[in-house]
């Protein structure tokens, strides 16, 4: 794994955004503080003879994350035509996309669809991610780039409610078509449909007909 791939396709692209790598965020509690050297001229106010105090860290839990698969934020407005040349140029070769999802940054006000693309000629694997709001969550389809985009666009549809324009059938594939809301939203609250209502209680109504409730 190498983040060549990724340079590459920033190279090409420059609207595209590299993830962070590991080891590229500043220090924060986790990291061990630096030695002073004798040298070194001491802090203002400090006694003379104290060495100098180190600069503050950030928090472990403040800090940026660090991405370990290589990957780049792509503006959903260039998503399709980046993704029909990283699949057919031969200088990127990502003919197999694995899987597409996303996740839910409430707190951001929106989505990030990540896609997983695989090289089987150099063994090498890329993630996509592009931003969408949360209000009207929708992204190009990649279905005519790659076939197998197909049902995970679906499956992302169904449970996060992100519409894929030109996908050729984008319906639910997982809850039922009257299901309500979407259940990977971090808002999401569960609602029973009206099906499984009335079909509670017919089976109530059945039970009390063969006698069978509640015994006093």
């Amino acid at each position: 794994m190498s983040w060549e791939l990724a340079e590459k396709v920033r190279a090409r692209f420059p609207d595209v955004e590299l993830f962070p790598r590991p080891g590229q965020d500043e220090p924060h509690e986790a990291s061990p503080a630096p030695v002073p050297s004798a040298s070194a001229a001491p802090s203002p106010g400090a006694p003379p003879g104290e060495a100098p105090k180190p600069p503050p860290r950030r928090p472990a839990h403040e800090a940026p994350p660090a991405f370990l698969t290589p990957g780049v934020f792509v503006p959903g407005e260039l998503l399709l035509a980046i993704c029909q040349v990283l699949a057919i140029d031969r200088e990127f070769g990502l003919h197999y996309l694995s899987f597409v999802s996303a996740i839910d940054r409430p707190e951001a006000n929106q989505f990030e669809v990540l896609y997983h693309l695989y090289t089987f000629d150099r063994k090498d694997e890329l993630v996509l991610k592009a931003r969408v709001p949360r209000e009207a969550p929708a992204v190009a389809s990649v279905a005519s780039v790659w076939v197998g985009a197909d049902w995970h666009e679906r499956e992302t549809f169904d449970l996060f409610g992100i519409v894929f324009e030109g996908h050729p059938n984008l319906r639910r594939i997982m809850m039922t078509d009257d299901w309500i809301g979407h259940p990977l939203r971090k808002d999401y609250v569960f609602q029973e449909p009206a099906w499984l209502v009335e079909a509670a209680k017919q089976r109530q109504k059945d039970i009390e007909g063969l006698g069978l409730g509640e015994r006093a």
